[in-house]
């Protein structure tokens, strides 16, 4: 029995958005209804972003130290999502019935598993979820560090890191 049903085609859109945005990680949501993910949402990872201006959801302490680092340091950072993206993401997602089903990410250089950080956000947005009303999502990551993507999918609860089981239609 899979936990989640995904379509081959948002799986094909989720590896162009990374290899798009490589060596930066891609992020993005994943929504639908019952188990099946019917839409994606594309969510800029304001870590990519050339300039701290656009940082704006960062304090500016943090905004600082980014602007300080090369691409390079600053795609080591991961990802952090644009929340105004994410705000209307999530309202979409409202107004279309759906629920959020999966949270995606990619590893340009790494395996598709949560690295320390990963399970790190993870586990602090436990508590954030029920808040905006949200269910806890499945965390996708794809890697790009072999010729073939490598996509892989997992449930992080209480900073234990556990494979879901994804069909694809």
């Amino acid at each position: 029995m899979a936990d989640l049903t995904i379509p081959q085609s948002i799986l094909d859109d989720i590896v162009a958005h990374a290899k798009e945005l490589a060596p930066y990680e891609c992020c993005g949501l994943l929504a639908g209804t019952n188990k099946t993910v019917s839409q994606l949402y594309r969510i800029r990872n304001i870590v990519a972003l050339e300039g701290a201006q656009n940082l704006s959801t960062f304090d500016p302490a943090k905004a600082a130290h980014l602007e300080r680092l090369s691409p390079a340091e600053r795609a080591e950072i991961a990802f952090v999502m644009d929340m105004q993206e994410f705000s209307a993401a999530k309202k979409d997602i409202r107004k279309k019935g759906l629920d959020l089903q999966v949270v995606y990410h990619s590893h340009p250089h790494d395996p598709a598993r949560p690295s320390v950080t990963d399970i790190k956000i993870a586990t602090d947005y436990e508590e954030i979820w029920p808040k905006i009303n949200l269910p806890a999502p499945a965390y996708l990551l794809v890697s790009l560090m072999h010729q073939t993507p490598d996509i892989r999918t997992y449930w992080i609860t209480g900073g234990a890191v556990s494979p879901a089981h994804i069909a694809i239609a």
